[in-house]
């Protein structure tokens, strides 16, 4: 419950390297700003096709692309695996790995699934730089199907993510105000945090 961007992905392997350089490389930018507004902002690269950054109290933004064969393999050895299901739509897709890849390596696709959760930011911008980080790699993905919760990825208006996660938090406290009266205790129920968020996204 609460606010996520979700993200589907999918380009030829070739050209993701270069594809991770470019957001690691918008990051590392974001990343001096978020020093100013006193935001925690971490970039690790974990290989070439692997980069996770985290911003704020947001979730980690994860962008792990992974042949088809290895999201199959998950799948087959678990009988269920978050790739397989959010990219196959729970196997009513069939991925396409590329053509004729043993002949021609360069058309070999690779694909990364995942979402981020902006619920808990304190600052709107944590949201932007997360959406804007998934545009950046999206806009050059041969496949890209975005979720934005908060709506901001494609009206690029803030409000209407500040809207959306105000409304959300409301909506967690109520549900926790109902947990609490049956019984749970307190340290066991998640707030909203609809008062947490701040609109200012200046930057001195």
């Amino acid at each position: 419950m609460g606010v996520c961007i979700n993200y589907k992905l999918g380009q030829e392997k070739v050209y993701i390297k270069k594809n991770l350089d470019d957001v690691q490389s918008v990051a590392e930018y974001y990343k001096k700003d978020a020093k100013k507004l006193k935001i925690k902002f971490a970039i690790q690269r974990a290989s070439e096709f692997e980069l996770y950054i985290d911003i704020g109290d947001c979730e980690t933004l994860g962008l792990r692309f992974r042949s088809v064969s290895d999201i199959l393999s998950d799948y087959q050895d678990a009988g269920w695996a978050y790739d397989w299901a959010v990219l196959t739509d729970n196997g009513k897709i069939e991925l396409d790995a590329g053509y004729e890849t043993e002949k021609y390596p360069k058309n070999e696709k690779w694909y990364c699934a995942g979402f981020t959760k902006t619920q808990f930011c304190k600052n709107i911008i944590e949201h932007k730089w997360v959406a804007d980080l998934i545009r950046t790699i999206a806009s050059k993905c041969r496949f890209a199907e975005i979720n934005d919760e908060g709506d901001y990825y494609y009206s690029g208006d803030l409000n209407d993510a500040f809207e959306s996660i105000k409304e959300n938090g409301a909506l967690i406290s109520s549900v926790g105000g109902m947990l609490a009266g049956l019984g749970y205790a307190k340290e066991n129920i998640i707030k909203g945090g609809e008062t947490a968020i701040k609109h200012s996204i200046k930057v001195k």
